[in-house]
C-alpha cells in the first residue's frame, strides 16, 4: 500500500490493531502490518500506530480521531487486501 493510500492519517490520534500471534484469523492482519506498517508511519509519523498481541484475540482495529471520537471494526478472518480495504475506510 502506497503513502498516498494513508492521506486520512492526518486527523487521526491514534490507531491500534488487535490480533492473535498465531491464529488463523489474525493472519491477514499480521501480513498487512508486516507490508503496510512502514507507509502508515511515513505518511504520518507523528500519529501512535499500536498494535496490541494477545493469544485468541480476534483480529480488529480501534482508530482514535479529534474529541475522542472511535471507529471500530473487526478484521478477523480477512485476507491482507480486505484489512487494507477496511483500514483506508476508516481513516477516510
Amino acid at each position: 500500500m502506497s503513502k498516498a493510500a494513508f492521506a486520512g492519517l492526518k486527523a487521526v490520534q491514534e490507531i491500534r490493531f488487535h490480533l492473535c500471534q498465531t491464529s488463523k484469523g489474525s493472519e491477514g492482519v499480521r501480513n498487512f502490518l508486516l507490508k503496510s506498517y512502514k507507509n502508515m508511519k511515513a505518511a504520518s509519523p507523528a500519529t501512535p500506530i499500536l498494535i496490541r498481541e494477545a493469544s485468541g484475540v480476534e483480529g480488529g482495529i480501534v482508530v482514535r480521531q479529534d474529541f475522542g471520537m472511535e471507529k471500530r471494526a473487526s478484521l478477523e478472518g480477512m485476507d491482507e487486501k480486505a484489512v487494507e480495504k477496511e483500514v483506508t475506510s476508516l481513516l477516510k
